[in-house]
């Protein structure tokens, strides 16, 4: 086979480093301009609560519904979920379920900041 050019080699080491494969950083070590520290790989062990509270912490899903024309049957059509190109196009049903469930997410992290009347008491010891 050909030898293969040093953006190939770079592509392909970069769709490595991707999937996860840390051997890769030795043939990014060679390219032009790529500087790589040794790094060992890392892995994060994690007990099924902790699973489980980190499961449980995703944004409720947020449905608001949205008629739309088809063109090609020639019907309207009800949808809850924006597709890929109504949210790359910024259409309005998208714009919208982004914004509630920011909105949402923005008072679960409220609701958890604040504090209870016996919390707060308990830090001053009254």
């Amino acid at each position: 086979p050909p030898a293969r050019s040093a953006a190939r080699r770079r592509r392909d080491a970069e769709a490595a480093l991707a999937k996860g494969d840390v051997a890769a950083f030795a043939q990014l070590q060679g390219a032009q301009g790529v500087v790589v520290a040794d790094v060992a790989p890392r892995v994060e062990t994690r007990s099924a609560d902790e699973l489980l509270a980190a499961s449980e912490r995703r944004a409720p899903e947020v449905s608001i519904a949205a008629a739309f024309y088809n063109t090609q049957t020639g019907q309207t059509t009800t949808t809850t979920r924006p597709t890929k190109t109504q949210k790359r196009k910024h259409q309005i049903n998208s714009l919208a379920i982004a914004a509630a469930e920011r909105e949402l997410e923005l008072m679960e992290k409220r609701g958890r900041a604040t504090k209870t009347k016996a919390e707060t008491n308990a830090k001053y010891g009254w």
